[in-house]
């Protein structure tokens, strides 16, 4: 008997394994076109105002100012991003635990 709670101890295991693995290329797939527009949309926009920034009428110090602001809105994207998808890996193993017992109960 024991020997059968292991087999269905290790399919259990194995699916739950697929099932995550599913889970996260769905997730990176849907956070692909986020991660496209922070990577090349707003890098594009920074790149164009930091090259407006650099006019000889200007100091360094207005220089490096006018470029630093440039960078905010790249800068809060990215973190935005990161901070929801630390939140959702935080979350995941939570949730697949909960669906792996559910899921080793009906066996």
């Amino acid at each position: 008997m024991d020997h059968i709670a292991a087999a269905e101890e290790q399919i259990a295991t194995e699916r739950f394994r697929r099932k995550l693995n599913e889970v996260t290329t769905a997730a990176e797939t849907q956070l692909s076109g986020v991660q496209d527009h922070v990577n090349f949309t707003l890098q594009q926009a920074y790149f164009r105002c930091a090259y407006e920034c650099f006019d000889r009428r200007r100091t360094q110090d207005e220089i490096n100012n006018c470029v630093e602001n440039c960078s905010v809105p790249v800068l809060k994207a990215q973190n935005l991003v990161e901070t929801e998808m630390a939140k959702f890996q935080v979350k995941l193993p939570s949730f697949l635990f909960y669906f792996r017992l559910n899921y080793i109960n009906r066996l």
